[in-house]
């Protein structure tokens, strides 16, 4: 099956910001949009078939051609741009055992690329603690800020987030999340921020200690305009491609995703060229076996960890 298109799908939360609706000329603004997604929460409509199918659909009439040999729904990755204007949440998320028995859900491994960020912008991703003691007595007092790592961070910076990290990004920053296949966020601090009806925001206190490991740190990769890995995660990989000459790929175990963060370009497949536009990601099944990335293009190749 040749490489596939898929509609994003638009989430509006109360961070959202301006950046990718205004490109995608949305009725209003939207802090998160689903680029690949196949889970209950959302699922993407192929957009370049002739018949109307979600991806999820697609993947349950023909998962080993689809994902590959031995892969399920547990190994699609789940790729979101974020879009924000306003800090995020301080939050967790749970490993697979724990977010099976208490959110009929998975676990969540993901990791972050900036695609671009004001100057001075910054996020979260570990704590200068890993005494849970010393985090509750924090949120009592109102002092967790000075517990929080936070990171500088510019257009090309990558870092993941393991599950069980305490993590937030920051505003005024554009990111694509690169993830596992999960919807499961527990909210441990929300700086006393209100919802719409100006009620406190609920949080997640008691699920949040029980999934935390506070001696979690981030693996950070500084933007560099080069072709080189840049996450390499038991969940998934996530390769940095400058392409300097039309390139081919040979799909050997899985699928792959290919995310463009450079100028319109197109995947080519056999005698096919598939568009690719600015910021868009194509889903390629395992059983389209191989394609090609033209030069000049800049993509992030991701694709999920490798069965053994």
């Amino acid at each position: 099956m040749k490489p596939l298109r898929l509609q994003p799908i638009p989430d509006r939360t109360i961070w959202g910001s301006h950046h990718i609706s205004d490109l995608r000329k949305a009725d209003q603004n939207y802090g998160t949009w689903w680029e690949v997604s196949a889970h209950p929460y959302c699922t993407n409509m192929v957009i370049n078939l002739d018949k109307s199918l979600t991806l999820q659909e697609l993947i349950e009439q023909d998962p080993e051609g689809l994902l590959g040999p031995g892969y399920t729904l547990h190994e699609l990755l789940r790729l979101a741009f974020l879009d924000s204007k306003d800090d995020l949440s301080i939050q967790v998320h749970p490993h697979d055992a724990y977010a099976l028995k208490h959110s009929n859900d998975y676990g969540k491994y993901e990791s972050w690329y900036i695609v671009d960020a004001k100057p001075n912008a910054t996020l979260v991703a570990g704590t200068k603690t890993a005494d849970p003691e010393v985090i509750k007595q924090a949120l009592k007092e109102g002092t967790l800020d000075q517990y929080l790592c936070v990171w500088p961070v510019q257009k090309g910076d990558y870092i993941t987030i393991p599950a069980g990290m305490l993590h937030a990004l920051g505003k005024d920053i554009v990111a694509l999340e690169v993830g596992t296949n999960s919807n499961t966020t527990y909210r441990f601090y929300d700086y006393g921020r209100k919802d719409e009806r100006g009620n406190l925001r609920s949080l997640h206190l008691k699920e949040s200690f029980d999934v935390a490991d506070f001696t979690l740190k981030p693996h950070f990769e500084p933007a560099q305009k080069e072709s080189r890995r840049i996450g390499d995660t038991p969940c998934f990989t996530v390769d940095e491609l400058y392409i300097q000459k039309d390139r081919k790929f040979i799909l050997e175990n899985s699928y792959a995703i290919v995310s463009n963060l450079g100028e319109d370009t197109a995947i080519l497949w056999g005698q096919e060229e598939i568009p690719i536009c600015h910021l868009e990601s194509v889903f390629v099944p395992y059983s389209a076996q191989a394609f090609t990335l033209k030069k000049g293009t800049h993509v992030l190749l991701s694709q999920p960890g490798r069965k053994d």
